[in-house]
């Protein structure tokens, strides 16, 4: 049966990031059913167009603006918050089921909306609750409240993995024991090609201190008085990498920016691709090298046991020796690369929009 979906995550293009590749994925294998799909998210900046089209899906932006602290938007804020449930009225029928990924700014709103018009509600959580940049939900009893109140309206949550489904119940106690749902990959972006010999290492992302860049430089430096002919190279950029070329020795080179092209050039290039993140509530990244074949040495802070299945090396990316130690061994003894291709291929976002789309539909008969 066709359904009116709305996915609603916390950013969308022109922004990137893990949900905003996510929500463009799942809402591609929904047309592909023949479901109908529009992505329902806040429109920051303003200057961006109320209605868009994203590689052929459907966007509608909408202020949805929280009052904060100042007592004059608070006052005010019933009839904001009207507005924005107009906006929403004005998208046309109430659709079968919203979605909301990532829950910010977007929640209030949208379980005020899925109240009086009942239609059932799913948020998925992705580990905003302690990875956000700005530490809104520590800083926030506002984003709290209205977190726990939209997951008591829910009529299912999910999590990107188990670590990031415990951090959510410590807000909202409702995620405690959530089903979890696997981001996933697009296998077939990925080719599979022959692990060279030589001791290269690769990582890449944002630069961010989240992600631990810092650390695995570090650890490097470690690895090449075991391996002196190692090489690690860096993909991606932000505002660390000052910093990281400041702190980088010998055999460390710096790609720059990549695109998914550019990331399979690196990963063709190495022998063993390193997420040393500090904390990561899935990590995406550690599914596209293994399929492309690739051994993941990855942090054992988050999600990345769920994204791996825990193949390869996992380990505390603090503990630097242990970090040169893994990628040391991992670099003698890679895992073959039809066995880490394998386990990608049974998290395709085919089959993560299965399990979703199944979630819909038992929500839709409760």
């Amino acid at each position: 049966m066709t359904k009116r979906i709305w996915l609603a995550p916390s950013a969308f293009f022109p922004a990137r990031g893990g949900v905003e590749e996510l929500t463009l994925q799942l809402a591609r294998e929904y047309q592909r059913r023949g479901h109908e799909v529009s992505v329902i998210v806040h429109r920051h900046p303003e200057g961006l167009p109320e209605h868009d089209e994203v590689e052929g899906v459907r966007v509608a932006r909408v202020p949805f603006d929280l009052p904060g602290r100042r007592p004059a938007l608070i006052a005010g804020y019933p009839i904001s918050m009207g507005r924005q449930l107009g906006v929403l009225r004005r998208l046309g029928p109430a659709p079968d089921v919203i979605h909301v990924q990532c829950a910010a700014n977007q929640v209030a709103t949208l379980t005020t909306y899925a109240t009086l018009r009942r239609v059932p509600l799913v948020i998925t959580t992705q580990g905003e609750v302690t990875m956000d940049a700005a530490q809104v939900y520590q800083r926030s009893s506002q984003m709290r409240a209205v977190l726990r109140a939209g997951a008591r309206r829910a009529d299912a949550l999910t999590a990107c993995s188990r670590h990031a489904g415990d951090d959510a119940a410590t807000v909202a106690p409702r995620f405690s024991g959530c089903e979890v749902v696997p981001n996933g990959v697009d296998v077939s972006q990925w080719t599979v090609t022959a692990l060279p010999g030589s001791p290269v290492y690769a990582a890449w992302g944002r630069h961010v201190p989240q992600k631990g860049l810092d650390l695995l430089i570090s650890a490097f430096a470690l690895v090449r008085k075991t391996v002196p002919d190692a090489v690690l190279r860096i993909g991606g950029d932000g505002p660390e990498s000052p910093h990281l070329r400041e702190i980088a020795g010998p055999g460390v080179e710096f790609t720059g920016a990549l695109d998914r092209k550019g990331v399979q050039r690196l990963l063709e290039g190495c022998r063993v691709a390193v997420v040393p993140s500090r904390l990561e509530p899935f990590g995406i990244v550690a599914l596209e090298a293994m399929a492309a074949g690739r051994s993941v040495v990855w942090s054992t802070n988050g999600g990345l046991a769920d994204a791996t299945g825990g193949i390869g090396w996992g380990v505390d990316p603090t503990d630097v020796e242990a970090l040169a130690g893994a990628m040391i061994e991992a670099n003698a003894r890679p895992v073959a690369p039809d066995q880490v291709r394998a386990h990608a291929e049974t998290m395709s976002w085919r089959a993560i929009a299965e399990r979703y789309l199944a979630i819909y539909d038992r929500v839709g008969r409760g």
